[in-house]
């Protein structure tokens, strides 16, 4: 089963992906592969009288590319567009964050990241006004939901090394977990019939079971259940001293 990422920048990142990402968790049996929107592609994404970038673009291809492949994480560079375009990375990822806020979600800054966090304190200043002003029922509503977008971006980096934090997620992810059992039902013992532990899938071949993990059926998920249910209880068995 391949998991994917939403990579989004100005630069061609498919080397450094190739190599620092994909390579190093294949490793581990997880397979990431890599969605590129690259934002500075003219033919794609530059406005009919060439004024700029088209955010709206942008974020219409993302949207759709988080939905076509399923992603399951999301990077992006800070610096996605030209110093006149009125938007960036951060804009994009809390844009996503209304649809997804629960996909995790990284921001790199390859140039100064003194800007990334300035935009930061910006964007949510520019929702509240002075302190001798209070605040309305529109203001208030505004810069809540401002905080809560924000909150959904769960890495900050300065530089381009993004590597070293989406192979971490991805390992600790429950994602990793179930690749590593889809990697041994479908590749390892496809042809095993399988007999006992959960019921529904008696007789079955374990690639046909890897089939249903893979589906994300409801059955694929009870089955996964099933197991962690007879690991843990497995694990408490072992480790319960027999002469209490």
């Amino acid at each position: 089963m391949k998991t994917y990422c939403l990579v989004i920048d100005d630069d061609n990142q498919k080397d450094y992906f190739e190599e620092n990402i994909h390579k190093v968790l294949l490793k581990d049996n997880i397979d990431l592969v890599p969605v590129f929107i690259e934002t500075k592609d003219r033919n794609k994404y530059m406005k009919a009288d060439h004024s700029g970038f088209d955010r709206t673009a942008i974020e219409k291809d993302c949207l759709k590319a988080i939905k076509d492949y399923n992603c399951s994480i999301v990077v992006s560079d800070y610096q996605i567009a030209t110093e006149k375009d009125d938007f960036n990375g951060l804009d994009i990822l809390n844009s996503i964050s209304e649809k997804h806020p629960h996909l995790y979600k990284v921001i790199y800054s390859g140039g100064d990241i003194e800007k990334a966090i300035k935009s930061l304190y910006k964007t949510l200043s520019e929702k509240i006004p002075s302190k001798d002003k209070k605040l309305n029922d529109k203001q208030i509503m505004a810069a809540i939901s401002q905080i809560e977008k924000m909150s959904h971006i769960n890495e900050l980096l300065k530089g381009k090394g993004y590597a070293e934090k989406v192979i971490r997620y991805m390992r600790c992810s429950p994602l990793a977990l179930q690749q590593s059992i889809l990697s041994q039902l479908k590749d390892e013992y496809p042809e095993m019939t399988f007999q006992s532990c959960y019921i529904p899938f008696k007789g079955w071949k374990l690639k046909n079971i890897g089939d249903e993990i893979e589906k994300r059926t409801v059955l694929g998920g009870d089955f996964q259940q099933s197991l962690i249910a007879q690991v843990v209880a497995y694990l408490i068995d072992t480790n319960t001293d027999k002469d209490e």
